[in-house]
């Protein structure tokens, strides 16, 4: 018993540790983001900004979407979309948007089964072979964005070395509904563990619906079409542009943030977590694998598990809450974000941060067991982008 405390208790100080590090990650960039405001930082002139959104039957939010472009301060910037064989009115609100807009819009109607890609790879693929930016901005059809957000996010790319910008990501909660309360708690700080390593110089995952790339590093990395099938596109590009020697950086600003929206019923949201935790745990990337396997799989489960035990020695419950105690260091670092709702965010912390943690244990051991999930109206598992079963629904992304 002694020496797997011992042990234990080492493992859970590493643990600890990183949590710290990406809570030092996390306000570094927040400095960066004050400091660069202070000096009167722009977005970098002579770059082209294009957004491209990949989207497959997103009528019912895409037009908010489509307001948060058109206020854009960036009036230079030009946008370019895939419809992606939608069956509603989206292709006709996408051909508006491209009417009124005349030069500065395109839309590409893709009407083709993806091949040996998932549909949004292959829709995002369409896009590059397209694009004629120099800098690729990404959102989702179900995303609104302030009206500064190009201009923000390009500030980073003053520098010539960086490739990718990831952006923070925000939810609205709906009062009264535990699921899109705890929602609108979750995925931001999913999103601060990305920030945060970003700000310690190992990027290890993003959310595509706030991204941006620069178009020299994404044909460098190949693209999809070269880079081959996962079930979450964007972590590979960025895994696969920093690999090919590219800087990332981090915009935690609020002129910077994407607001989203979050699952209306718990049987989506679990769909969408085991396909992120899949995406994670079979990453092409052997950092994001590591991590994956190492501090969920491993640690976080093992924590869970043993936690019970404690009745048996105080000590493995005292170190079975060092977990928890991690996600909560770097949950509480979010109440710090500018334009945060802070007593009501710190109120929510603590039983939301418990609840992360086993939900967290219970989708990862989904992805493990290779369950398929939902996704753009496919059927679809962690290794194979063939479907096996039929085609139904069209959940969002």
């Amino acid at each position: 018993m002694q020496i797997f405390l011992i042990v234990y208790a080492a493992f859970s100080a590493v643990i600890l540790s990183v949590h710290l590090a990406l809570a030092v990650g996390l306000v570094r960039n927040m400095l960066l983001d004050r400091r660069a405001r202070q000096k009167g930082a722009r977005s970098p002139g002579g770059l082209r900004a294009e957004v491209v959104v990949a989207l497959r039957n997103e009528e019912k939010t895409l037009p908010a979407l489509l307001r948060s472009l058109s206020a854009q301060t960036a009036t230079s910037a030009t946008f370019l979309f895939v419809d992606d064989r939608s069956t509603d009115a989206t292709g006709a609100l996408l051909d508006e948007f491209c009417r009124v807009n005349g030069g500065r819009a395109r839309v590409i109607h893709n009407s083709s089964e993806p091949d040996g890609l998932t549909g949004k790879q292959a829709a995002l693929d369409l896009a590059f072979g397209a694009c004629s930016g120099d800098v690729l901005l990404f959102t989702d059809g179900d995303c609104e964005v302030p009206p500064q957000w190009v201009e923000e996010m390009l500030i980073p790319f003053e520098d010539p070395s960086v490739g990718v910008v990831i952006g923070r990501i925000e939810l609205q909660a709906a009062a009264g509904n535990f699921l899109q309360l705890f929602q609108a708690f979750e995925q931001p700080l999913l999103n601060q563990y990305n920030l945060g390593s970003v700000g310690i110089g190992l990027a290890t995952g993003c959310f595509g619906n706030n991204m941006a790339v620069r178009t020299v590093a994404v044909k460098a990395a190949g693209a999809f079409r070269t880079l081959g099938y996962s079930v979450t596109e964007d972590a590979m590009l960025l895994d696969a542009v920093r690999r090919a020697g590219w800087k990332a950086r981090a915009r935690a600003s609020f002129p910077a943030a994407a607001r989203t929206r979050g699952k209306a019923r718990w049987g989506d949201y679990v769909n969408q977590h085991t396909r992120w935790n899949a995406g994670g745990l079979f990453s092409e990337d052997p950092v994001t694998r590591l991590s994956y396997i190492v501090v969920v799989l491993i640690y976080l489960t093992s924590n869970v598990v043993l936690l019970p035990l404690g009745f048996l020695d105080w000590r493995i419950a005292a170190l079975s809450t060092t977990s928890f105690a991690g996600i909560a260091i770097l949950a509480a670092v979010g109440a710090l974000y500018e334009r945060n709702d802070r007593l009501s965010y710190l109120a929510r912390l603590l039983p939301f941060v418990v609840f992360f943690g086993f939900f967290y244990v219970f989708v990862t051991l989904r992805a493990l067991a290779m369950k398929p999930f939902e996704w753009k109206g496919r059927v679809l598992t962690p290794r194979s982008a063939q479907t096996p079963g039929q085609a139904r629904g069209t959940p969002g992304a």
